[in-house]
C-alpha cells in the first residue's frame, strides 16, 4: 500500500493549522513506522526463503530427507574374498582377490620370500579397517594393500615359521608367534619390536594367540600354558597352568564381554580362565582325548562355547561350565576337531570334515545334513572356513588327488555347494582364506 496520502496529510499538518488534533497526529506518524517495518520483515522473510532454497539441493523434501531411494552405485561393496596359495617347492605365494557379489577372482599377486616348508602354517589376516592384508610365509610376515594388492616390504621375524598371527583391535600392532616367542610388528611402520619370550624351548612351543576385546592383554597357548602379554609394554604374565602337563594347548577364544578366555588341549579339556585375574576355573572334561589339540568357538551372545575333537563337537554352558551331549558330526583333519565357525546371528555351526562340512542349528544342537564338497567316493581335505559378515555364504577351502585345489561357497540358506573358486589348480598348493570385515 502507498504511504504518500498518509506522507501528504502529516506534511499539512506540519506546516499549516493541523486538520486535526495531536493524538490523531500522533496516530498517523506511528501507522507510517508499523507500515515500514512490516516491509522490512517481508523484505527479510523473502530473503530467506531464496537462502534455504539454495541450500536444499533438488530431490530433498523441506526437511532435507531424500525424496527417493540413493542411487545403486552407492550401495555398500561385497566384502573381499582374499586367497592365499602357497606351493610346497619353495616358491614364493600368491594372494587373490574374489569378488563375493559374482565369485569372480581378480589379478593375483605375488607376496611372501619363499622357502615354506610344506606343512608350514602359512596364513592370512586382514587389518580391522580392511585396507591391509597381512601374509605369513615361512618367517616372513608381508603386508600388502587391500586396494591395490600391491604388496610392501617382507618383515622379518626371528625364531620361524610364523603361526597363529593376530591384529589388535585398532589395527597397531601385529602379532606373530614363532618357536617360543611372539614378536610384535608395527603395522605403521612395518618393523618388529622385540621377541617376547614366552616359555619353553621347544620349536612348537606356542600354539595359538587370542586378544581381548579392548585390545589390552593377549593371550598365548602352549604345552599345558597359557601366558598373558601386555600390549601396552609387551611383557609377558606368569604362565596359566591349563590341562595337563606337556600336552599342547590348542584353539583359545575370548568371550565378547572379554572376561574369559577359552583353552582346548589334547587331553579333551576345555579350561577357562578369568581375565581379570588370569587364573584357571575348573576344567571341562570332554572325555575325548586327541593327538590333535582340537578347536573352540564361541556364540556372539557370549553363552554357548563349541568344542571340536575328534569327530564330535561339544557345546559348553558358558553359565554353568557343563558340556552337552556330543555331537557327531565326522572327524576332523587327522583324526582332529574340525575347524569351526559360527554364523553372525549365532544360530548355526558350521564344522569341517574330510570332504564335508556340517551344520549344526545351536537351538536345538542337533547336526544337519552333512554337505558334501567332493565327487562321490573323493574325500577332499578342507584345511580352512570363514564366513561371510552378512552370514550369507560360508567359504570353505578344498583339495585333493581328482578335485585339485580351491575355495567352495556355501550358501547358508540351503547349505548347498556353488560353483568352486580356483585360482591354483596343482594338488600341490594348499590355500589359506580371510574375508574383509
Amino acid at each position: 500500500m502507498d504511504d504518500k496520502p498518509l506522507r501528504d496529510l502529516l506534511d499539512g499538518a506540519l506546516t499549516g493549522e493541523p486538520p486535526i488534533g495531536p493524538v490523531a497526529q500522533n496516530a498517523l506518524a506511528a501507522g507510517i513506522r508499523l507500515r515500514r517495518r512490516r516491509r522490512i520483515r517481508a523484505a527479510a522473510v523473502t530473503a530467506a526463503a531464496a537462502v534455504i532454497a539454495v541450500a536444499i539441493p533438488a530431490g530433498l523434501g523441506a526437511s532435507g530427507h531424500l525424496l527417493r531411494p540413493a542411487e545403486p552405485n552407492q550401495r555398500p561393496a561385497a566384502p573381499t574374498l582374499y586367497i592365499y596359495s602357497y606351493g610346497y617347492t619353495g616358491s614364493p605365494g600368491t594372494v587373490t582377490p574374489v569378488n563375493t557379489a559374482t565369485g569372480t577372482p581378480g589379478k593375483p599377486t605375488q607376496v611372501g620370500a619363499g622357502g615354506a616348508c610344506w606343512d608350514c602354517p602359512d596364513q592370512i589376516v586382514i587389518a580391522p579397517d580392511g585396507k591391509t592384508v597381512y601374509v605369513t610365509s615361512g618367517s616372513t610376515v608381508t603386508p600388502a594393500s587391500a586396494a591395490t594388492g600391491t604388496p610392501g616390504k617382507p618383515i622379518h621375524v626371528r625364531g620361524g615359521p610364523t603361526r597363529g598371527i593376530v591384529i589388535t583391535p585398532d589395527g597397531k600392532t601385529v602379532y606373530a608367534p614363532t618357536g617360543s616367542t611372539v614378536t610384535p610388528i608395527s603395522t605403521a611402520t612395518g618393523t618388529p619390536g622385540k621377541p617376547i619370550h614366552v616359555g619353553g624351548d621347544a620349536p612348537d612351543f606356542v600354539g595359538s594367540i587370542a586378544i581381548t576385546p579392548d585390545g589390552k592383554t593377549a593371550y598365548v597357548t602352549g604345552p599345558g600354558t597359557v601366558t598373558p602379554i601386555s600390549t601396552a609394554t609387551n611383557t609377558p604374565g606368569t604362565p596359566i597352568h591349563v590341562g595337563q602337563p606337556g600336552v599342547i594347548a590348542g584353539n583359545i577364544v575370548i568371550a565378547p564381554d572379554g572376561k574369559t578366555a577359552y583353552v582346548i588341549d589334547g587331553s579333551g579339556t576345555v579350561t577357562p580362565i578369568s581375565t581379570a585375574t588370569n587364573t584357571p576355573g575348573k576344567p571341562i572334561r570332554l572325555g575325548q582325548p586327541s593327538a590333535i589339540a582340537g578347536n573352540i568357538a564361541i556364540t556372539p551372545d557370549g553363552k554357548t562355547v563349541y568344542a571340536a575333537i575328534g569327530s564330535t563337537v561339544t557345546p559348553i554352558s558358558t553359565a554353568t561350565g557343563t558340556p552337552g551331549t556330543p555331537i557327531q558330526v565326522g572327524g576332523g583333519p587327522d583324526g582332529g576337531g574340525g575347524q569351526i565357525v559360527i554364523a553372525p546371528d549365532g544360530k548355526t555351526v558350521y564344522v569341517t570334515g574330510p570332504g564335508t562340512v556340517t551344520p549344526i542349528s545351536t537351538a536345538t544342537n542337533t547336526p544337519g545334513k552333512p554337505i558334501r564338497l567332493g565327487r562321490a567316493g573323493d574325500s577332499p581335505s578342507t584345511d580352512q572356513i570363514v564366513i561371510a559378515p552378512d552370514g550369507k555364504t560360508v567359504y570353505v577351502t578344498t583339495g585333493s588327488a581328482t578335485t585339485g585345489s580351491g575355495v567352495m561357497p556355501i550358501s547358508t540358506a540351503t547349505n548347498t555347494p556353488g560353483k568352486p573358486i580356483r585360482v591354483a589348480d596343482s594338488v600341490y598348493a594348499g590355500q589359506v582364506i580371510a574375508i574383509t570385515p
